[in-house]
């Protein structure tokens, strides 16, 4: 649905959210990206300020929607990215008496080449807003339910000490995100969140998935100028498939934060038989007993380990050892060289049957 312009009096107004993401060239972190140039980013800061719309934070948008107070053209202004160009880019935004909201990942404050906790007191310092981009900026639809939870609630919390505040708004890394992890998002106590959907947005739209248009150096001033116009798609929010949200039922059983969960193999089941039959070499363990469905016997070389019994019909083969207190049922004979119990050095006679309830102990003084 294409709109009019405010100065053209449509009905229904929009308002661009601009997402501008890098301005460092020499990034090498996450997907290649086309950085922007300053001296581009100066020009857009003047088109915005003279084009006669409001700049809000993202916070401060989000609040108003649906009210009777919202301001009647506002624009926001966000910025998907941390360093010593984004703090430059701020402070020439700063200058054209804009404001804007600048998503951080909590996880790489103080690294090299990105926001020092000195930095981000700076940036508050201009009146511009810091969010949360997850704690280590991975696609949170991509994770499993204990990862998400995890991203959230650590880069509230790892923000909150380095600016004495927990952030209010989050844009979902890389725009990844789905209605699982909208809710997750609300239950971690977020009051907004951006996603990117490249259109612009509208009065009626969701707080937990605000659209926002993509600018990088390749967006022309023309297009730039017709958003501000409010020229433009608009439109609703979308239903994400419910099948992205049954992932989170099958990744509840995660196993620790930041483990990203891989795809299952989805294997043949094994039947009872291969289930209940031990390899060559594999241990029966302690406590387990052979059903007499499987022959019960124990493989050359596998050991029945403490209180591991071996049931009726069951033959323990060459080398077969019993270990401390492993019981053989009556009628079961031990063949020629079936060794004795752990470390016992003596070797029970072919055809010697132990009586039942009969543990081999430790160790055998002398062959029987």
């Amino acid at each position: 649905m294409v709109t009019l312009g405010p100065r053209a009096g449509r009905r229904e107004p929009t308002t661009p959210v601009l997402r501008y993401r890098s301005f460092d060239p020499h990034t090498t972190r996450g997907a290649r990206r086309r950085p922007m140039p300053l001296a581009i980013f100066a020009r857009h800061c003047q088109l915005i300020a003279t084009s006669g719309r409001q700049p809000l934070t993202v916070s401060s948008y989000a609040a108003s929607l649906g009210t009777p107070s919202a301001p009647a053209n506002p624009i926001v202004i966000t910025i998907d990215d941390g360093g010593a160009e984004t703090l430059i880019a701020l402070r020439e935004l700063a200058a054209a008496g804009l404001t804007a909201t600048v998503f951080v990942t909590s996880s790489r404050v103080g690294d090299q080449g990105y926001f020092h906790r000195a930095d981000l007191h700076r940036v508050l310092g201009l009146g511009i807003e810091i969010g949360g981009s997850g704690h280590t900026g991975r696609p949170l639809n991509e994770l499993g339910r204990a990862d998400v939870i995890a991203e959230l609630t650590l880069s509230r919390r790892r923000l909150a000490v380095a600016i004495g505040d927990e952030p209010r708004t989050i844009a979902y890394p890389g725009g990844g995100y789905d209605l699982a992890v909208r809710q997750l998002a609300i239950s971690a106590g977020y009051s907004s969140a951006c996603a990117v959907r490249e259109v612009l947005s509208h009065p009626g739209d969701d707080r937990f998935a605000l659209a926002r248009l993509t600018v990088d150096a390749t967006t022309p001033d023309s297009r730039l100028v017709a958003w501000l116009d409010g020229h433009g798609r608009s439109e609703p929010h979308p239903v994400l498939p419910r099948d992205r949200t049954f992932r989170f039922r099958r990744g509840m059983g995660s196993a620790g934060p930041f483990r990203p969960r891989l795809g299952r193999v989805h294997d043949e089941p094994a039947t009872a038989a291969q289930a209940a039959t031990p390899a060559p070499g594999d241990p029966v363990t302690a406590g387990g007993i052979l059903p007499a469905a499987s022959d019960g016997a124990v493989p050359t070389g596998g050991a029945v380990p403490t209180g591991g019994a071996v049931s009726t019909g069951g033959a323990v083969s060459t080398g077969g050892a019993v270990s401390t207190g492993g019981a053989v049922p009556a009628g079961r004979a031990l063949p020629a060289a079936g060794a004795g119990p752990v470390g016992g050095a003596a070797a029970v006679r072919a055809g010697a049957a132990i009586e039942p309830a009969a543990a081999v102990t430790t160790p055998v003084g002398g062959g029987r």
